[in-house]
């Protein structure tokens, strides 16, 4: 099917919209994954930091492949291998002569992520993942309960909230908020999407610096997000995610 490059557009900034209202700034760095990348519902959008390129510009030094593996979260450089990279662009739909996106052929799923932050050099290797109770890196967090955790000798909190609330206290409006804390700091990340519906996907010290990082995925009404939190980008207050990736709802 032909889809108008116009209703396409639409569907991006009002998908944006919905997802990122809550974010305190730009995000500093992109995320990828292989998969449906038809610009379509139920497929990948294309990530902020990369809306006003083409697809064949974006850029190609400074990613990382994350991989979950035997517990542990495998990070590796992307020094000279773009064929991933290219394997995801050749999934892009491009606009033909009459401004009508032609969609491509879909990719094979992958699990491994791809993160560019260029402000930060990320720790290669692999890093041990928390293990929670349940016996697993995973968890479907209960709102509002305060989790006390230990990540390599460094104690940190993490609770999930569902929708805003105001000085009263009173819940408003949707939308996944995490609060962690650490090294006596307290970090406040705004997500969007469902509290209810969001799922920790690992913890561990991706970039080095001691404290605890996570890759979140949090499902919506026909979209959902995978974003990762980076420690030594955050600031006390709040924060936007270091990098996200979503899929399209209606």
């Amino acid at each position: 099917m032909k889809i108008p490059l116009k209703r396409v557009a639409i569907a991006i900034v009002v998908t944006a919209n919905a997802a990122m209202a809550v974010a305190a700034e730009r995000e500093a760095g992109a995320l990828l994954q292989s998969g449906e990348w038809r610009q379509d519902v139920g497929s990948y959008g294309v990530p902020q930091q990369f809306e006003k390129l083409k697809p064949a510009k974006w850029p190609k030094d400074l990613w990382y492949s994350l991989k979950v593996k035997d517990g542990a979260l495998h990070v590796q450089a992307q020094k000279s291998n773009i064929d991933w990279l290219n394997t995801i662009v050749r999934q892009i739909p491009v606009a033909d002569d009459q401004g009508i996106l032609e969609p491509r052929e879909s990719e094979e799923y992958d699990p491994t992520m791809y993160l560019r932050v260029p402000a930060v050099v990320l720790k290669e290797g692999p890093h041990p993942l928390y293990i929670f109770k349940n016996g697993t890196p995973t968890l479907l967090p209960e709102l509002d309960y305060q989790y006390q955790l230990v990540l390599d000798k460094t104690p940190f909190k993490m609770r999930v909230q569902n929708g805003l609330k105001g000085k009263n206290g009173e819940p408003y409006g949707e939308g996944a908020t995490y609060f962690i804390e650490y090294d006596g700091k307290k970090f406040e990340y705004p997500l969007g999407y469902y509290g209810w519906a969001s799922k920790v996907m690992g913890i561990a010290d991706i970039d080095g610096d001691g404290f605890p990082d996570f890759i979140i995925y949090i499902d919506g009404s026909n979209s959902g997000a995978t974003f990762i939190l980076l420690s030594s980008l955050a600031k006390p207050g709040k924060n936007s995610a270091t990098a996200s990736l979503h899929s399209w709802g209606c």
